[in-house]
């Protein structure tokens, strides 16, 4: 199984190439540039430098969401115009799920946070062994009330402490320390952000299973309205 693994869902750009469950090579950008620029420029350097061509692969993979609308946007629409080119099968992943799988075989909650803006994270909850498996349904929600939740998820399924990683942590890390006190633990910087080498072991997983996405019918996972969904719904555009 060789996939190429695509991640554009926050300000991190990442790209992955797996071949046999082995990473060839990963890229990770989290400076500045749009994934405008630099995806495509990102593909065609792991594919060359690993010697490696698109008729090559056997499957893709992309993250669906939640996250950033125009990276969502920008990642699924070029994953669906080279699967469309090639004919290769697409595997699509939450992105939370994602990130959670930075982490392997902890007794802790893991819980993904990712910035939502408008003091709210998309927040997600997770049992890791090898592989996430989510515990409560995906939320965007104010910072104390994914603590909330979190204490009572410890509580009730015996978690000594909660992992917190995602780019969703430092924007309200004072209310997440305060509010979760020793409980709180935060992933390390090379674990904190999401990884397209962590998309792709999952992927192809699914990949190997047969479990491919429809791309016709493939649509970012927003969790809550765009700004312009919201304003055309109170009537403001």
């Amino acid at each position: 199984m060789r996939m190429l693994a695509v991640d554009s869902a926050t300000p991190v750009a990442g790209v992955a190439l797996l071949q046999d469950g082995i990473i060839l090579k990963e890229e990770f950008t989290n400076f500045k540039k749009t994934h405008s620029e630099t995806m495509m420029p990102a593909v065609d350097r792991v594919l060359r430098e690993c010697e490696c061509s698109l008729t090559d692969l056997d499957a893709l993979a992309v993250t669906v969401g939640p996250g950033s609308f125009t990276g969502l946007r920008i990642g699924l629409a070029m994953v669906k115009g080279l699967a469309l080119a090639t004919h290769l099968p697409v595997v699509g992943l939450n992105t939370l799920e994602v990130i959670a799988h930075n982490l392997y075989h902890t007794d802790a909650l893991v819980c993904p946070l990712l910035n939502a803006r408008k003091g709210e994270v998309y927040c997600g909850f997770y049992q890791v062994d090898d592989r996430p498996r989510m515990l409560a349904e995906m939320r965007a929600c104010a910072p104390e009330e994914f603590i909330e939740q979190a204490r009572s998820l410890m509580q009730e399924q015996g978690f000594p402490q909660t992992v917190l990683l995602g780019d969703g942590y430092l924007p309200y890390a004072e209310t997440f320390q305060e509010g979760l006190g020793e409980q709180l633990m935060v992933a390390p910087a090379h674990l904190m952000l999401p990884r397209a080498a962590a998309l792709a072991h999952l992927a192809a997983d699914l990949a190997n299973r047969g479990e491919y996405v429809d791309i016709i019918n493939l649509c970012p996972v927003y969790i809550r309205l765009s700004e312009a969904e919201y304003r055309l719904g109170k009537g403001a555009v």
